[in-house]
């Protein structure tokens, strides 16, 4: 079980509100502005689990301007209630209740906000890293995140429906703990909707048809398909088309995991079976090495003595007799 860290703050002071602001979320210089401080409602609540954060942070009462720094983490706010505007060198986002918003990663910005109210989604950098290298094949080194602002609006209603979830799951229940695995579940939930929902390096990745990135699902998937269809007649085409690759960009992709071509791949795993084949083989079987052969791909009994010699530093019929 993983224990659910919990902070709770209700305060009229908007300097002391700042301060814990800047602690959970993002340095920043403030100023601020209130009609009457009698009327202000700040308050920050968050719940966090193996790092994985939800909170609700609400600025009522109070025109609230900020200079951030970059976030030290990737950091979501859906806004609730209020209007206001975030701005880097390169873009300016206007927002009002609905819309999606990052806090810039890697540039300073500036924000300014009225009576506002947010939901906030913290999700480890390392969790956004792993995911866009399994699913785009990214180097963390190079994931980016290129805007404040959501892709699409469907994208966007699609990220509050998430946002929402994980806040209801870690903050508004009151839990104190929460199985380590649906921790782990919903960081991956929160990691894989803020890369499909803001702007960013795995979007734009080149899958080029000749050598370059390719993920390493894809070399997965062609090595899958070697093994689901060892005892048939794949190509080197047939088994880049499983993966979604061209020829090249699969020949490129085994020598870079394995450090051999995929028809030198799919040879070792078919030896694997018909050495499995010849070890469980019983006397009467009538089982051959030459019946083994032709199974495995080997027109040649000696082509495949010579190849299985190479493999196990012995005979296939030495094999088969013990």
């Amino acid at each position: 079980m993983a224990a659910v860290e919990r902070a709770n703050l209700l305060t009229r002071d908007v300097e002391l509100l700042a301060g814990v602001v800047r602690q959970q979320y993002v340095g920043h210089a403030v100023t601020f502005r209130c009609a009457d401080p009698a009327t202000v409602d700040g308050q920050l609540r968050t719940a966090a689990a193996d790092g994985l954060t939800a909170g609700w942070l609400s600025l009522g009462g109070i025109e609230y301007t900020a200079r951030l720094e970059p976030a030290p983490a990737p950091t979501t706010a859906l806004v609730m209630r209020g209007a206001g505007l975030i701005a880097t060198r390169r873009q300016e986002q206007r927002f009002a209740a609905g819309d999606a918003v990052m806090v810039p990663l890697d540039q300073p910005s500036s924000a300014t906000m009225a009576d506002a109210g947010y939901v906030t989604l913290q999700v480890p950098w390392a969790a956004l890293c792993a995911l866009a290298e399994e699913g785009a094949g990214i180097p963390a080194g190079s994931l980016r995140f290129e805007s404040t602002g959501p892709v699409s609006a469907a994208r966007q209603r699609a990220y509050a429906g998430t946002a929402a979830f994980i806040y209801e799951q870690l903050l508004a229940s009151g839990t104190t703990e929460v199985d380590s695995r649906v921790v782990q579940a919903m960081t991956g939930l929160a990691a894989a909707a803020m890369l499909e929902t803001f702007p960013n390096t795995t979007m734009t990745v080149s899958h080029l048809p000749g050598p370059g990135w390719v993920t390493p699902a894809s070399v997965r998937r062609a090595a899958a398909f070697i093994h689901e269809h060892a005892g048939q007649p794949a190509s080197v085409t047939d088994i880049a088309a499983a993966a979604g690759l061209t020829p090249r960009a699969l020949r490129h992709a085994f020598r870079g995991r394995y450090d051999i071509t995929p028809t030198q791949y799919q040879r070792q795993v078919r030896l694997e079976r018909a050495r499995l084949e010849l070890l469980n083989a019983e006397p009467g079987d009538g089982v051959t090495v030459a019946s083994i052969a032709r199974k495995w791909g080997w027109a040649s009994p000696s082509g495949f003595t010579a190849a299985y010699r190479q493999r196990f530093n012995t005979q296939p019929s030495h094999t088969l007799r013990t």
